[in-house]
């Protein structure tokens, strides 16, 4: 197959725009850039050194709709942003005042090859190993004992107390044998759930698999692991060990190649189960034989090692002298070797003196070793060296640590400041406590992360927790903690309507688990219904536009748990939310709710929830061939949209007109509707669905070749996004395709294929499918006959799912290129 040239790529410095694939980089790192300021820029790019007016501009991104000069100002900073160039003092675009503006950097114009795509079996962003953010001391050991472990058992368990590091070694091991596992290192933090089948459920998210149906869930999740070489790191397993070993034993039993590698404070407890006891660091020889023994011996020692590195964190002219040695090899001692010990000990080198930081600590610890009696040694020290830290917080330090207990995995520093209010402290105040606690090592922030997430460790946060609900201030911060995320849910609404996607799409990501535990508070102990409505209600369009259609139909659901219908606006949403979600998997209850909807939406006067009820309904109509339904209900959508002047709903009104046309075989029609479609409104799953019902649109038609090239772009964007769900259609495509090309063998594996990604992922065929599906299995039976037919269709069904894109994408690049004849008179 020719490989030819097919494609532009601009270069301007270290930024690369691809607008074939809708990318930036910088330095090969994908910057997120919403789809209004990605399509201002390439004009800028096309006429570089050229002035571009603020009208031309308007007219080639938003096809000469009315918009206000500040929605241009806005998308123009966005880009800005994106791009780090200043407007004041501009390196890439300039302002023209009064006029528009010019792209004045330097840009090459490169043609690229096109490259070979290859589908790769993976684990998404929110399941990956963390980047690494320092220097993993005096582990050497282990790492490489682990790694000889993983080589010959199935199942290791990194055993050891709170504080040992377990976390950190378990991450660089599985960094270590990345290579070792060619379908991924998958990584999970069990701290925020209560269940095991809790962690059952966000593995099958992960994998696209659906969460409904708890009693064949995890079945269904290990038929998506078998026959995968892959790693699964599960972290922070304590609590529910016994649960989680269950949940293991029969995943591995299930799916032979792979492999499970878990960090806990205790067993498993299961057949196969492999342990690994993480000791303390190194010590070196006692303080009083340290006199005699040169420094950089005593220095090597990783306890010593690791407490000079952090040290120097906090105070940078600390050093190993004879003035001091004995201090530091003592409190290395005193604290057994035990890193988050020696990395809280460290913090206060920041202001005390190695000898006063000895002191204190001996003090403090000889205070605790009376009061613990009964409880492991290394545990004792673990909770005596958190109580210092703590004791040496200024009261309102000590009450923002607390508070910050309830979060999971992590907030952002906007999130912190939501507390200051509530702690009686201005935004200036928080920071600066906030900061203190980072510098003092209770806090740890990842500054990998946009924006940076902070986070406190399982042994610190535990303690902090305990401390919180003794204060008797649960209930406060975690009410508080919902009302930020119920703010930030509907501030992620407002902004993606106004194109902020993927920017929304990136940062909500990394927040399941704050926003289900603010849920779940609201929904039980809190007994805040509207608060629960307002937050899953908000959260429909990151769900829809991020594809996480299963949870975010699981949070509408429970939002709507137990409350009476009644016409308010958040009643309304969350129910629109769970109707609009619940369309994709064909539920008919949709049909009941949102009709409620469309009604306490009128009477609300809420015409944006009215015209997107009006549009679901519509498109169920036509699905189920109720045309002029449908048809009366896409007009009402039509004129609410354009009154709303909005984007996301124009757009959705026109794929409801499609969808009318394709069940009317008007397929004429149908193409003049969803072409204009393809650039507008914000959403990559609606753009995502313009492209397969044009490409559908295209085959019956007899445009065969754009029929392909369109579905190729639907391949593509999955890649970026690694989700399955939507494959299933260009797989069913190129099925059809193959019978134009008189490949059969080809049309039964594709069909195969695209037939178990739709039962894995429940998401069944619209009607609009239904007569090409039998047309090409009808057709190949006829070729190869029955049993034939079968036999590569159950081939098909059983393929690695990366081999089947891979075949799918090459014979749709075949047709798209015109390498393969495709009569039009074949169909």
């Amino acid at each position: 197959m020719g490989q030819g040239v097919d494609k532009v790529i601009y270069e301007c410095g270290d930024l690369r725009v691809d607008p074939a694939n809708r990318r930036l980089t910088r330095r090969g790192v994908e910057i997120a850039l919403e789809t209004k300021a990605f399509a201002v820029l390439l004009v800028l790019l096309a006429r570089r050194d050229e002035l571009v007016t603020r009208d031309e501009l308007l007219d080639a991104v938003w096809g000469h709709r009315h918009l206000t000069p500040a929605t241009l100002n806005r998308v123009m900073a966005l880009l800005r942003r994106a791009l780090d160039d200043e407007a004041e003092d501009p390196r890439l675009i300039s302002t023209v005042h009064g006029a528009g503006y010019r792209f004045i950097g330097a840009v090459e114009r490169v043609a690229v090859p096109r490259a070979e795509i290859r589908a790769h079996f993976g684990p998404p962003p929110i399941a990956q190993v963390p980047a690494k953010l320092e220097q993993l001391i005096g582990r050497d050991g282990e790492l490489a004992r682990l790694r000889s472990m993983l080589s010959e058992h199935r199942a290791v368990t990194v055993i050891g107390p709170g504080g040992m590091g377990k976390t950190q070694c378990a991450l660089e091991a599985g960094r270590l044998c990345a290579a070792d596992f060619p379908d991924g290192v998958w990584f999970f933090d069990l701290s925020p759930f209560e269940r095991a089948q809790d962690w059952v459920m966000a593995l099958a998210a992960t994998l696209s698999v659906p969460v409904a149906g708890a009693q064949t869930l995890a079945h269904r999740t290990a038929a998506a692991l078998a026959g995968r070489k892959a790693l699964l790191l599960i972290d922070n397993c304590d609590r529910l060990a016994v649960e989680i070993g269950v949940v293991v034993f029969d995943l591995l039993r299930s799916c032979p190649d792979l492999k499970i590698l878990a960090t806990s404070q205790q067993r498993l407890d299961f057949v196969g189960e492999r342990l690994v006891w993480l000791p303390p660091l190194a010590l070196p020889p006692s303080a009083t034989e340290a006199e005699r023994i040169p420094l950089e011996e005593i220095a090597s020692a990783p306890a010593v090692a690791l407490l000079l590195a952090r040290a120097r964190a906090a105070q940078p002219a600390i050093s190993l002298v004879r003035s001091n040695v004995s201090d530091i090899v003592e409190i290395c001692h005193r604290l057994e070797g035990m890193p988050l010990a020696l990395e809280l000990a460290a913090a206060q080198f920041a202001t005390l003196s190695p000898a006063a930081v000895r002191e204190r600590l001996g003090r403090h610890l000889s205070l605790l070793a009376s009061d613990s009696a009964g409880r492991e040694p290394r545990h004792q020290t673990m909770r005596a060296l958190v109580e210092w830290s703590y004791g040496l917080l200024s009261g309102r330090e000590q009450r923002l640590l607390s508070w910050l207990a309830v979060f999971l995995q992590g907030w952002t520093i906007d999130a912190a400041e939501a507390f200051g209010s509530a702690l009686e402290v201005d935004a200036a105040q928080l920071l600066q406590l906030h900061s203190g606690l980072v510098l003092k090592s209770l806090v740890v922030v990842d500054p990998t992360l946009s924006p940076t997430r902070y986070r406190l460790l399982e042994p610190v946060r535990e303690f902090a927790l305990q401390f919180l609900r003794a204060r008797g201030e649960e209930a406060d911060a975690r009410r508080t903690h919902l009302g930020y995320f119920v703010q930030l849910a509907e501030q992620s609404h407002r902004e993606i309507l106004d194109s902020l996607a993927y920017e929304w799409i990136a940062r909500l990501n990394k927040e399941h688990a704050n926003v289900d535990a603010a849920l779940t508070w609201a929904k039980s102990d809190g007994r805040d219904d509207e608060s629960a409505l307002r937050l899953a209600g908000s959260l429909m369009l990151y769900c829809k536009s991020g594809m996480h259609l299963w949870l975010g139909a699981d949070w509408a659901e429970r939002a709507l748990s137990c409350v009476v219908p009644e016409p308010s606006h958040t009643y309304v949403r969350a129910l629109l939310c769970s109707g609009v979600l619940n369309l994709y998997v064909q539920n008919p209850t949709i049909e009941s709710r949102l009709t409620l909807v469309v009604m306490l939406a009128a009477q609300l006067d809420d015409r944006w929830a009215q015209c997107c009820a009006s549009v679901y309904l519509a498109l169920w109509d036509a699905h189920r061939g109720r045309l002029a339904q449908a048809q009366a209900r896409a007009a009402v959508a039509a004129r609410l949209a354009a009154e709303q002047n909005d984007d996301w709903l124009l757009s959705l009104a026109g794929w409801a007109k499609a969808w009318i046309s394709l069940g009317a075989g008007e397929y004429h029609d149908a193409l003049a509707t969803l072409e204009p479609l393809r650039d507008l409104g914000f959403d990559p799953q609606q753009r995502q669905m313009i492209d397969i019902y044009l490409g559908l649109t295209y085959y019956a038609l007899g445009r065969l070749r754009e029929a392909a090239a369109v579905s190729i772009n639907v391949l593509d964007a999955n890649m970026r996004t690694r989700g399955l769900r939507a494959v299933a259609a260009p797989i069913e495509l190129a099925g059809y395709l193959g019978m134009h090309v008189a490949r059969p063998e080809l049309c039964a594996r594709f069909l195969g294929k695209a037939a178990d990604i739709r039962e894995r992922t429940q998401a069944p065929l619209f009607s609009f499918w239904i007569a090409h599906n039998e047309e090409a299995s009808h057709w190949v039976r006829g070729q190869l006959g029955p049993d034939r037919y079968y036999a590569l269709h159950h081939a098909g069904a059983s393929a690695r799912d990366e081999i089947v894109i891979d075949e799918t994408r090459a014979l749709l690049r075949e047709i798209a290129d015109g390498q393969v004849s495709v009569p039009r008179s074949a169909r």
